[in-house]
């Protein structure tokens, strides 16, 4: 085995034990009221992730967003059945992160390996 290869294999902790949290991903639908204020949420692609604390790097990424609140998400790479934008909506099922809806800050693909998407989280509250 090549050296290279050792290491990708050893850097990609993300399987299927770790993938168990749901995660829905929603876009905003066509904008039906009169004041035109936007639309209302609707689902597109439901999935389980690996959901861990932002990184350095992504840190990094947030801070230059002004984002308050950040997570990462690791899903495997759903292909053409959906791919994700910056500008949906993720709601993650984990009673720590009720009332939250997260926006997409940078979805990081690994060209390499089309195995997962890494997807950096912005987050806001509901009741603010």
């Amino acid at each position: 085995m090549i050296k290279s290869q050792k290491v990708l294999q050893s850097s990609n902790r993300t399987n299927n034990g770790t993938m168990r949290t749901s995660v829905t991903f929603k876009r905003v639908g066509p904008d039906t009221s009169f004041d035109g204020r936007g639309g209302e949420l609707i689902e597109k692609f439901k999935t389980l992730a690996d959901v861990y604390s932002p990184s350095n790097k992504d840190l990094t990424i947030l801070g230059s967003q002004n984002v308050k609140n950040g997570a990462t998400i690791k899903i495997r790479d759903p292909l053409t059945s959906y791919q994700p934008k910056n500008d949906d909506k993720v709601i993650i099922d984990d009673p720590r992160y009720s009332g939250q809806v997260w926006g997409i800050v940078d979805i990081q693909p690994d060209f390499h390996d089309r195995t997962f998407l890494k997807i950096i989280l912005g987050g806001t509250n509901l009741n603010d």
